[in-house]
């Protein structure tokens, strides 16, 4: 049906729904040789204020550090890469991750064909001590029940601290767990289904949706989200984080 214009995308004001049938690539200069599906930027016109892609990189292809210098959290979805930063080189495979703070110096290379989910952002200053490079892996970190639910596990991927401005975090479900109600909050997110299947429902709207797709909420976008199938569903999670939101979006990508 996609040749019929058929699609379970859909934009809108307060919220995207972005489904792969729709994902259009394209090239950024920092990332040469690599296929770059952006998913979610300013250029929207929604007030976003920061931006999502996935850099589909071939074997041999390698990136360097944002040309506008600013932060970046590099999420390995699939295949190997290696990161080298501040003299140290670490090789990355399924669901590693790095945060590289704003204006480092750095190189991301595919020792093989390597899918990465990156988030990437302007440092807001907060007089605080700026955030050093930071590794890890999803897996590897022990998860707690959100709210008491033992059937709904988060796991935060950066350090729950003032120097970040932003968080990533994972969200499972095991099938038919929900949020345990609508939130609406300041906070806006990108969101990545890495696993399973479910319902989202952004404002009035229920959208079914699976792996692979992408969720853009802005701030105060009413959101819940509840998992269906036979699967525990997972995704991934992007929220700013840390300031006072005055100060917010003083300047954009």
């Amino acid at each position: 049906m996609k040749h019929l214009g058929v699609t379970r995308s859909s934009l809108q004001p307060s919220h995207a729904v972005i489904t792969p049938e729709t994902f259009v690539r394209t090239a950024l200069s920092e990332w040469p040789g690599s296929q770059i599906v952006l998913h979610i930027a300013p250029v929207m016109g929604l007030g976003t204020r920061f931006v999502q892609f996935t850099a589909e990189m071939p074997a041999g292809a390698a990136a360097q550090e944002s040309a506008h210098g600013h932060q970046r959290f590099a999420f390995v979805l699939d295949g190997e890469i290696t990161v080298s930063v501040e003299g140290d080189t670490r090789t990355l495979r399924e669901y590693d991750y790095v945060f590289l703070p704003a204006g480092i110096e750095h190189t991301i290379t595919a020792t093989s064909t390597a899918r990465i989910s990156v988030f990437e952002k302007p440092y807001e200053v907060a007089g605080v001590t700026t955030p050093a490079v930071h590794w890890g892996n999803e897996r590897e970190i022990g998860g707690s029940p959100f709210e008491g639910d033992d059937h709904l596990i988060a796991r935060k991927l950066l350090p729950d601290s003032p120097e970040f401005d932003f968080m990533v975090s994972t969200m499972s479900f095991a099938p038919g767990a929900t949020l345990p109600y609508a939130e609406i909050h300041y906070m806006e997110h990108g969101l990545l289904m890495l696993e399973g299947e479910g319902l989202y429902k952004l404002q009035d709207t229920y959208y079914p949706v699976t792996a692979g797709d992408v969720i853009w909420m802005g701030a105060y976008c009413p959101q819940w989200y509840g998992a269906l199938g036979r699967h525990w569903s997972k995704y991934l999670l992007y929220k700013d984080m840390n300031r006072h939101p005055l100060t917010v979006g003083g300047s954009n990508p």
